[in-house]
């Protein structure tokens, strides 16, 4: 799948969703741009409605939009108003989400939740591009919960008398923020500029995890803190090569090495940045 324009964008899903099938990606043509998407659904399922109906959501409201998004701040518009809908479809199910908006050789990257952005640099560093909204200490929730006494959330008046439901909520999601949980809704946001050689990995945490230590913030990937994702993508040409890797690995870890892995939320996007005469 290949793009010409000032840089050239291989790209590939890896998409595993037969546990819990709440997990979705998509790439959506916008009127200045691709747009790559990874969402993870999740719910406490004490609703009729799941995580994985946000997820469908999302997906919906995108490809009927995609096309009227010229900036990022069109992007960042549609997203608040899909969080807003989202809202309604119970107070259980949310949806984590982070996505690249490509134009010529800029990337707009954009997150809420614990879905990751990996950039390898063209010298091979690997770094998490945006901080991850991962859950809430329970003084972070109490304080988030008091001071959100007096307003509407999920059509519920937030009281002092009510309150600690709120906290309760907060802690039960598991994240501090994703498309569905409040009305306090945010993006994490990041434009940069890509070079051949480059390459980014979406992936929800059922991808990272296994391979990975959590990292909440943004910034350098200690080597030895990921060694098999570094290896993965430092060892693979383009994003079909790291695709089929990257099913290799789990082969190899839960059949050789004999390690457990929770089965669902492996869903990714690759990107490589390449050079003309690679494409």
């Amino acid at each position: 799948m290949l793009f010409k324009n000032k840089v050239s964008v291989h790209w590939k899903e890896y998409f595993d969703n037969t546990c819990k099938g709440e997990d979705l990606w998509g790439h959506y043509k916008t009127s200045n741009g691709d747009l790559y998407v990874v969402i993870d659904g999740a719910s406490s399922h004490e609703g009729t409605k799941t995580g994985g109906d946000v997820a469908r959501l999302i997906d919906k409201r995108l490809k009927e939009e995609a096309i009227n998004i010229v900036r990022s701040k069109h992007l960042r518009e549609l997203l608040h108003s899909i969080n807003t809908e989202s809202m309604k479809v119970n107070e259980g199910a949310y949806a984590a989400i982070a996505g690249i908006l490509h134009r010529g050789r800029g990337m707009f990257a954009f997150g809420a939740g614990d879905v990751s952005i990996l950039a390898k640099k063209p010298n091979g560093k690997l770094l998490q591009t945006l901080p991850l909204d991962l859950s809430m200490q329970r003084d972070e929730a109490e304080k988030t919960a008091m001071t959100e006494i007096g307003t509407i959330i999920d059509g519920k008046e937030i009281t002092s008398e009510n309150y600690i439901k709120r906290v309760n909520q907060f802690l039960n999601h598991g994240l501090s923020n994703a498309v569905g949980i409040g009305e306090s809704f945010f993006l994490n946001e990041k434009s940069f500029y890509v070079k051949e050689g480059a390459a980014l990995l979406i992936a929800s945490d059922g991808i990272t995890d296994p391979f990975m230590d959590p990292q909440k913030e943004s910034g350098k990937i200690p080597k030895e803190n990921a060694l098999k994702l570094y290896e993965l993508i430092n060892s693979t040409n383009n994003a079909e090569e790291a695709a089929d890797a990257l099913k290799e690995l789990f082969w190899d870890t839960q059949v050789k090495e004999k390690r457990k892995i929770k089965a669902d939320d492996r869903t990714g996007i690759f990107l490589y940045m390449l050079n003309r005469k690679e494409a």
